[in-house]
């Protein structure tokens, strides 16, 4: 097991992976019965460094180690960070200080003097592979194989929100029951429950031709007014006006499928799509499968009927709600070529 530092400073956006690993510190450091007298909790907005300084210098009582856990340390000035500076040239081998941080802020030019008697580590944004790879990591850490297409269509329709990846990971690993290799069609009910719906579920019923279904998402969405068509789109997101980003969204997806339409018909695979388009894998084999009930001119004509129905509602010429439904019973009719 690795050695206790007496200095930590974690850093990035990802602060679900900061908390993690400061609780997996906080738990090495001291028991339960401990941390009345040894844990204290500081914000380097509310607190000033001569405080922190002090308690970091101070013997732990009836432990091993105190544990000092300094958060919104990018919002230190200088003269406070110096103080503290003072401290980690010297630090009491029974403290364990954690410094947490979005940015580096004032701390860039400071990090050389802690890695002489600590660790730094920056929690970048999981993205693309990255996160597949946390994900599946992450199941396997639950006793079950999630395959990698699953995986993928999870980061597709979750997004990088990692608190909310874990709670639908934890919802499919217990629906499976015994079941120890997850795959596509295991998580696919799970997640759409989650994200309530989707831009693809739309596309798929258009393809189709099934305007029951179509509608169905729609209204959907319009009751809900919750949109989860975008990836960094949380699920509990909601706004008050989910009409613009609908369409911005089916126009999107409808440029989206030409384009791979189009590469594909140029011989190229979904692995040399994916990096043509910087799109994920399931993204682009979601789109392969839909480019099939479209042809280049239907997909032209989508866009087009999407342009014009957003002129409509901008011109006021109707009901927005009643203009979309009308785009959507449109673009679910017998497939033509755009006049």
């Amino acid at each position: 097991m690795e050695n206790i530092y007496p200095i930590y400073f974690f850093y990035g956006p990802e602060d679900y992976l900061i908390e993690e690993e400061i609780q997996k510190l906080t738990d090495r450091c001291l028991s339960s019965k401990e941390r009345d007298l040894n844990l204290h909790l500081f914000s380097g907005e509310e607190h000033c460094g001569q405080e922190i300084f002090q308690t970091a210098q101070t013997l732990p009582m009836f432990a091993q180690y105190r544990f000092v856990l300094v958060n919104k340390a990018d919002r230190m000035d200088k003269k406070e960070i110096n103080i503290l500076l003072r401290y980690i040239e010297e630090p009491s081998p029974t403290t364990c200080l954690v410094i947490h941080a979005h940015t580096l802020g004032q701390w860039k030019g400071s990090l050389a003097s802690i890695e002489r008697v600590g660790r730094v580590r920056e929690y970048p944004r999981l993205k693309g592979m990255a996160l597949v790879s946390w994900v599946r990591k992450r199941m396997l850490e639950k006793g079950k194989t999630l395959t990698e297409d699953g995986a993928e269509y999870l980061v597709e329709v979750m997004g990088d929100h990692l608190q909310d990846m874990e709670n639908t990971l934890e919802k499919v690993s217990l629906s499976v029951g015994e079941k120890e290799k997850i795959e596509l069609s295991d998580v696919e009910g799970i997640a759409s429950e989650v994200k309530i719906s989707t831009v693809y579920d739309l596309m798929d019923a258009i393809g189709r031709q099934n305007l029951e279904k179509a509608l169905e998402v729609f209204e959907k969405a319009m009751e809900s007014k919750t949109v989860s068509f975008k990836k960094e789109e949380e699920p509990s997101k909601r706004m008050d006006d989910p009409v613009p980003l609908l369409i911005s969204m089916i126009s999107k997806q409808y440029w989206g499928i030409l384009g791979v339409k189009k590469l594909a018909s140029d011989h190229m695979g979904p692995a040399e799509i994916s990096k043509e388009l910087k799109m994920s894998p399931w993204n682009v084999k979601k789109m392969l499968e839909q480019s099939r009930n479209f042809s280049e001119s239907s997909l032209r004509e989508g866009m087009m009927r999407c342009h014009q129905t957003d002129l409509s509602i901008k011109r006021g010429q109707g009901p927005k709600d009643l203009l979309v439904e009308k785009l959507v019973i449109d673009l679910c009719r017998p497939k033509r070529s755009a006049s």
